[in-house]
């Protein structure tokens, strides 16, 4: 009976820590994903203010263990940098129409 009692706790404890490596590998897929767009947005000079702020407190709300918290912000990173990247790529022509000819 008490073996019984321990093999479960033993098996709960390995699910609880393979649930809590899937969600970091996630987090870490998205945190980098969001900051290669980041990247991206920088090198063509159109990264939004508030991005980086967005990652920073990402990895602060991982490390705080609130993984929840972390991907949230981490996909409103990924947003933000992909809206960016869209941003600079209209604005390659529609410069050409705010030039006085």
């Amino acid at each position: 009976m008490a073996l019984a009692r321990a093999s479960r706790r033993v098996v709960a404890c390995c699910g609880v820590l393979l649930l809590t490596a899937g969600c970091a590998s996630e987090f870490e897929r998205r945190y980098d994903a969001a900051d290669s767009l980041r990247a991206q947005a920088a090198e063509q000079g159109y990264e939004w203010i508030g991005t980086q702020k967005l990652l920073e407190q990402a990895a602060v709300a991982a490390d705080e263990g609130d993984t929840e918290t972390a991907l949230e912000l981490a996909e409103q990173a990924r947003f933000q940098a992909e809206a960016a990247l869209q941003q600079a790529e209209r604005e390659k022509e529609a410069w050409r129409r705010r030039v006085v000819r």
